[in-house]
């Protein structure tokens, strides 16, 4: 028998307290849909060359009322509400707000 371990998983990696409301176009399970959601905490991965890659949205969705998470491979788009200003990179986008 032989068993070949890789190299360790990167721990993941939580933005959290952020509390800025955007517009998510979000095509999941039952089709698309368009949400005002109160951001509250990313979750995802660092990579090996260091960039941080994020995997799943964490808000307060405004027409559920409540928490949600959403994939983030089905964030169609991200908008800031008023401004219309599109979110192409959210991470990046957080830090120059921050």
């Amino acid at each position: 028998m032989k068993i070949e371990i890789g190299e360790p998983s990167l721990p993941p990696v939580t933005v959290s307290d952020i509390k800025t409301d955007l517009v998510l176009h979000y095509g999941g399970k039952k089709g698309e849909t368009k949400r005002v959601i109160t951001l509250n905490e990313l979750k995802g991965v660092q990579l090996p060359d260091g960039t941080i890659r994020i995997d799943t949205i964490k808000a307060y969705c405004h027409e559920r009322k409540m928490a949600r998470s959403f994939a983030i491979d089905s964030v169609q788009s991200l908008h800031v509400p008023g401004t219309g200003e599109v979110i192409g990179d959210l991470l990046e986008w957080l830090k120059t707000k921050g």
